[in-house]
């Protein structure tokens, strides 16, 4: 048995969704270029966008792609789990637990050098703090240059993108209030 890349479970997804690709994209704001690159598996597709596009769909975000489960409250380093998404050059640490009501979701980022996301725009607010390297944020078309100990705190309904733009890799801890885990632990 062959295990589906991330573009044939977007594409059979959405199809059986009954969506196109023009639906989608203006659903998850992204372009339906973007989209149908995608799933062709020509670009990759960030975790952000993955569950603007889930919510879409109708899907829970572990459908997509497998992340690991982070059942207790507390995460230490070098215990983690280092993840990526297939065709993606970001690996991610996820930090935080799933539980009834939680608003918030962590996970800290590794950006090669010349990385940049695609456009994105999504419900509720994001912050980065900026571990190590230097990246740009460009949020509705405003660029804020970050590098190690600064941070960005903004509406994550505007549209947003970020960039590596040190000489070296980067490492973002990024918190947000969009639903990036779906594996609720119950207790």
């Amino acid at each position: 048995m062959t295990v589906d890349r991330i573009g044939e479970r977007l594409r059979r997804y959405r199809r059986a969704a009954n969506k196109t690709l023009n639906q989608v994209a203006k659903e998850s704001g992204l372009t339906a270029s973007f989209l149908s690159q995608a799933e062709r598996n020509l670009t990759g597709v960030s975790i952000s966008s993955l569950a603007n596009i889930a919510k879409s769909l109708g899907v829970p975000l572990n459908s997509l792609f497998d992340q690991p489960t982070q059942a207790q409250p507390d995460s230490h380093q070098g215990e983690r789990v280092r993840y990526t998404i297939e065709g993606q050059p970001l690996a991610y640490e996820r930090l935080s637990t799933s539980f009834p009501g939680n608003l918030l979701n962590a996970v800290k980022v590794s950006m090669p050098v010349g990385y940049q996301s695609e456009l994105i725009a999504h419900e509720g607010s994001e912050f980065a703090y900026v571990l190590s390297g230097r990246i740009v944020y460009t949020v509705d078309g405003r660029q804020y240059p970050l590098a190690a100990g600064d941070s960005i705190h903004f509406d994550a309904g505007k549209p947003h993108y970020l960039a590596n733009v040190g000489d070296q890799a980067a490492e973002v801890l990024t918190v947000t209030t969009m639903g990036l885990f779906d594996d609720l632990v119950t207790r």
